[in-house]
């Protein structure tokens, strides 16, 4: 079963600094206003090398306009992602559906990123601390350790319930 890449906090396409990937014929940088400055600094860098689209982008408004310039563009372009965390899984989530690989696709977020845990307990997904190693389930309060493994399908790392210490419940 094939399932399609998703952005998150530790995804392979994301990266501090983009790269020119010279063997392809085309590049598109797309950017929000918080990716504006890196967007332009990366298009100077490789002016003149291969040909650049840049495409500059107000938030949700512009999906219908993301998905257009990314459906047009031929095989073999690459695609530079430089904006907040919305925007960037938003044009990731687009492109992904048009057929696009992580191969062809660099990100670059600005700002923080955001991190999931999938909760075995209730089978829900929480929102947690970058680094965090335990946390609180929104849904059902449950404490859990959080796992290594990012669940492309459940959108989240796995999230194991546990008892802490000193919360056992008393009689059980």
């Amino acid at each position: 079963m094939y399932n399609s890449p998703v952005l998150f906090d530790k995804s392979i396409t994301i990266v501090n600094k983009f790269t020119p990937r010279n063997e392809r014929r085309k590049f598109v940088v797309i950017s929000d206003q918080a990716g504006y400055d890196q967007a332009k600094s990366f298009t100077s860098e490789i002016e003149g090398i291969v040909p650049v689209e840049c495409l500059s982008i107000n938030g949700m408004e512009d999906k219908e306009v993301i998905k257009r310039v990314i459906l047009s563009q031929k095989m073999g372009t690459q695609f530079y992602i430089a904006a907040a965390w919305n925007n960037a899984v938003m044009i990731f989530s687009l492109g992904v559906e048009a057929g696009l690989s992580e191969a062809e696709i660099q990100t670059v977020i600005i700002g923080p990123k955001r991190r999931y845990v999938y909760c075995m307990k209730c089978f829900e997904v929480s929102e947690v601390e970058e680094e965090a190693e335990i946390a609180e389930c929104d849904h059902c309060k449950a404490s859990l350790e959080i796992g290594p493994f990012y669940s492309i399908v459940r959108e989240g790392y796995i999230g194991y319930p546990y008892i802490p210490i000193g919360k056992e419940e008393v009689g059980s």
